[in-house]
């Protein structure tokens, strides 16, 4: 369990640096920092768009990051949201949304704490010939983690709808909840394809996770459906 846990916060790790490095060159940035106080942080934008959010606290302090994207007419929404707190709380949400064909939505939300609480929820959704892609992480030590997301895609007319969602959880000494869903549908020739997974690793106390998916197919489409859980 413990190389299990170590392993795992490793990849933890990477996938948020990776991310943080994906979006360097986003068209809005906001970031703010606080000493044992409140650090808050948001990010919104339409069309085209790619946003990053960050907030960090230290000493007990309070972080909050927020990210809203929206594409329309085929647009393109993605964005992340980061938190970070040592002995306080850090709360990361992030929603994306876009329509037409090829739309793109992606939302990344990710919270770390040490010794205190760490929170991620974020959505994607997008209509159209459209993808939807939501990734959750939280992770602290000594604390509580939480991790909620959901992803939603829909085609017509032979476009084709892919939804993926991913929600983490990973927790040392406390509770650990992840929960993630994706849901697909298509309609007159179109395709679905749904993939959800949800992960919480703790050593010691409380942890749980779940995962659901669901695609369908309407008038002569396609519908692919996958879910899975991994809770140690």
């Amino acid at each position: 369990m413990k190389r299990f846990f170590k392993t795992f916060a490793i990849l933890a790790a990477a996938a948020t640096v990776s991310i943080v490095a994906d979006d360097a060159s986003a068209q809005v940035t906001s970031s703010a920092y606080s000493t044992g106080g409140v650090a808050r942080s948001s990010a919104s934008g339409s069309g085209n768009v790619r946003l990053n959010a960050s907030a960090a606290a230290s000493n007990g302090g309070y972080a909050n990051a927020r990210m809203t994207g929206s594409g329309y007419n085929g647009g393109r929404a993605t964005g992340n949201a980061i938190a970070a707190s040592n002995g306080g709380v850090a709360i990361a949400n992030g929603r994306s949304v876009a329509n037409g064909w090829n739309a793109r939505s992606n939302s990344n939300a990710i919270a770390a704490s040490n010794y205190g609480t760490a929170i991620a929820n974020d959505s994607a959704r997008a209509y159209g010939n459209a993808s939807a892609n939501s990734m959750s992480g939280a992770f602290t030590t000594g604390g509580v983690s939480i991790a909620n997301g959901s992803a939603v895609a829909r085609g017509r007319w032979g476009g084709r709808a892919v939804a993926n969602n991913t929600a983490i959880s990973a927790v040392d000494y406390g509770v650990g909840v992840a929960n993630g869903s994706a849901r697909s549908n298509a309609m007159f020739g179109g395709r679905a394809i749904s993939n959800s997974g949800a992960y919480s690793v703790g050593i010691g106390g409380f942890r749980s996770s779940g995962a659901s998916a669901n695609a369908g197919a309407i008038f002569g489409g396609q519908s692919i459906s996958n879910a899975y859980h991994f809770g140690p």
